[in-house]
């Protein structure tokens, strides 16, 4: 049994990547609070952060100040993302629980997945991603995915942390559950449709004419029966419908990842309360029916 218990990485570098923590973090730890109703949700941490919308998140959670690791099985970890792929390891084979990247976003209770032992989520196109990582104590799953650290090469950038989980989990099918593209992934960041999750419409040629490549693009391997590329090129027939549709399909996924190296300065950057309360984007209607308007306008204050 997975226990109701929720971590968030954060802060291994003094500088914080040169964000800070933002109303998009806040909102991550919000909704997982809101809507999974966690037994405590642990904050790792090196260097501690400051600001607003820190100290409006920090009632939440229960900080456990953490030494990064220099080295796993005598491999050098060099870069802080590969810190924190090992950190979160660590803490999910002590306490067990619910490991979140601090760009996920929650809509509904993972409760459903808390009597499996091990789950990850297929990112279409890569393997199993561990922005998102349901963990029993000492699972088997991940105390195989830890030990082959041994092989840890810090220049293979993502192999340990989402190809390898793939590899194992084609191995070791009974001990992981995996859950389908749209449950923590969906909408993928090179996926055109995320332009729902941003805009109130999607009105401008560049947008209109990227979701209609999505569709051709489809069509034409479809035709071809090269359904392997379709799932590397994340094109289909999903984008001609309307946002609407878009926004129901949204709602029935557990969460949504938010790709902050990717999509800070467009989107992640300029949200606020007052940005939420009056859009209409998929994103903002999502999280007013999560959080309630009356407590974005709290928030504001």
């Amino acid at each position: 049994m997975i226990p109701n218990i929720i971590h968030f990485i954060f802060g291994l570098k003094e500088d914080f990547g040169g964000k800070g923590f933002s109303f998009l973090h806040f909102l991550a730890v919000y909704t997982a609070w809101k809507v999974n109703k966690p037994e405590k949700m642990f904050f790792h941490y090196v260097f501690e952060p400051t600001g607003d919308w820190w100290a409006k998140a920090k009632p939440y959670l229960t900080l456990n100040k953490v030494n990064p690791p220099e080295e796993i099985f005598g491999n050098a970890l060099a870069h802080f993302a590969h810190k924190s792929d090992v950190i979160r390891l660590d803490v999910l084979k002590k306490y067990g629980g619910i490991y979140l990247d601090m760009d996920v976003v929650c809509i509904n209770p993972f409760r459903p997945l808390l009597e499996k032992k091990f789950v990850l989520g297929i990112e279409p196109g890569v393997g199993l991603c561990n922005a998102v990582i349901l963990s029993e104590p000492n699972a088997e799953f991940l105390s195989l995915w830890y030990n082959e650290y041994k092989t840890f090469d810090g220049n293979l950038w993502s192999y340990h942390s989402v190809q390898l989980p793939w590899i194992l989990a084609n191995r070791y099918p009974s001990l992981i559950h995996i859950e389908g593209k749209d449950s923590f992934f969906y909408p993928m960041y090179n996926d055109p449709v995320h332009l729902y999750l941003w805009y109130p419409s999607v009105p401008s040629y560049r947008q209109v004419r990227s979701l209609m490549n999505s569709f051709i693009s489809y069509i034409i391997l479809l035709a071809k029966g090269e359904k392997n590329r379709i799932k590397k090129a994340n094109c289909s027939l999903h984008g001609i419908f309307g946002k609407d549709w878009h926004y129901k399909k949204l709602c029935k996924s557990y969460c949504v990842h938010l790709v902050e190296s990717l999509w800070w300065d467009r989107y992640l950057k300029p949200l606020s309360p007052s940005h939420i309360l009056n859009d209409s984007s998929n994103f903002s209607l999502l999280i007013k029916s999560i959080a309630g308007k009356q407590e974005l306008a709290r928030f504001a204050e």
